[in-house]
């Protein structure tokens, strides 16, 4: 996942807008719209460890595309709609709330089928 799709995830999940993380940043919402869509690459490093410390994940987490994110305080990976959204459709855009609710319902049947194997 580039910076840009990280920024954007964290952004909505933490209730703001574009115009607001640009204000805390000290940047236009130009800006921020810029980074999200990947259209500049080269955040300053201020920037960057201002975002990580607002949404408190490692600066790691936003600059590397391959870093993933272990939450310290219970050592899963948080995992937002969002994120599973783009994991699934790819981030297009074009995601229903029908087509979310089958993938739900796919995994609670794996989940289903696995707790049974266990019983066996």
């Amino acid at each position: 996942m580039t910076t840009g799709q990280k920024i954007k995830i964290l952004r909505k999940k933490h209730g703001l807008t574009q115009t607001e993380l640009g204000e805390r940043l000290g940047v236009q919402k130009n800006a921020v719209s810029k980074w999200e869509c990947g259209r500049v690459v080269d955040i300053p490093a201020g920037k960057i460890r201002a975002m990580a410390e607002m949404f408190d994940v490692p600066t790691s987490y936003l600059v590397d595309e391959d870093a993933v994110y272990v939450s310290p305080n219970d050592g899963r990976v948080q995992v937002s709609e969002e994120d599973i959204k783009f994991a699934l459709f790819g981030g297009d855009g074009e995601i229903t709330d029908e087509m979310y609710q089958e993938v739900q319902l796919f995994a609670s049947f794996i989940k289903a089928r696995e707790a049974a194997k266990k019983k066996e």
